[in-house]
């Protein structure tokens, strides 16, 4: 499973379990036919749920550990289908004691790249998606502490490609490299520069998904099997806030 700032956030509960699509920290609420999915205790049971929509009978109804684990089977089997026609990275949240089950018994354990643990039930999506995106963040990044040392480093090796459209070029003839980015760096594809050149063009897949010229980069990046660092805000200031080490 490669890494990709397109994600999905399953939210475990005794009552409710809901799935978000998330784009770096902005996450989408599914609300279809799968999601979000109910728990009943007798419907439970009985290896269903209670339908889309419809609230449980009694909310927050203690469970049985077996009526637990046969909901939590069923929100895996509902999972199944989007993971099915969009294989993405997952993050879970909610209680220990629902992530917990909920883990020994996936299908889909080794997409799982975090997991936070805490009652977010009444946590709106756009808290959640500023709780979870430093998660996903850290999976993509891993420890980044001699980031800045390293990029002096490839100065001297005149190895490194800095400001966003030589970042673009070098990324698409360079995808196995590292791409070091400050946070909150994002410019839309709508904007005019050298960025909406033919080579931009050529991505129109990424398009589609991201408006965000540094997200497509971002993916094209962890596509061809490089890396991503995120910095700290103003950290590359002198380097037009993003830069590439392009691989040797």
């Amino acid at each position: 499973m490669k890494l990709s700032t397109h994600y999905y956030i399953l939210s475990l509960s005794s009552e409710t379990s809901r799935l978000y699509e998330g784009f770096r920290d902005d996450l989408i609420d599914i609300q279809n036919t799968a999601f979000p999915f109910h728990s009943e205790p007798n419907d439970v049971a009985a290896g269903t749920g209670a339908p889309s929509g419809k609230r449980p009978s009694s909310p927050g109804a203690d469970l049985t550990e077996k009526q637990l684990r046969d909901f939590l089977d069923q929100t895996d089997l509902h999972f199944s289908q989007y993971f099915a026609q969009d294989p993405l990275s997952l993050v879970l949240v909610g209680q220990r004691h629902f992530i917990n089950p909920f883990t020994a018994l996936t299908r889909h354990h080794d997409v799982i790249i975090g997991m936070i643990q805490g009652d977010f039930r009444q946590t709106s999506a756009e808290d959640l998606g500023k709780i979870v995106w430093p998660v996903v963040k850290y999976a993509i990044s891993g420890a980044t502490s001699n980031a800045l040392r390293s990029l002096a480093e490839a100065d001297v090796h005149k190895n490194v490609v800095s400001g966003i459209d030589d970042v673009w070029v070098a990324a698409d003839a360079n995808p196995g490299s590292t791409l070091y980015v400050e946070d909150d760096y994002h410019m839309n594809t709508s904007e005019p520069g050298k960025h909406k050149s033919h080579v931009f063009l050529d991505s129109m897949a990424l398009r589609e998904l991201f408006n965000d010229v540094v997200d497509i980069i971002i993916e094209k990046i962890l596509r061809g099997g490089g890396a991503v660092v995120f910095m700290d805000n103003d950290s590359l200031i002198s380097r037009e806030r993003i830069a590439m080490v392009v691989r040797a």
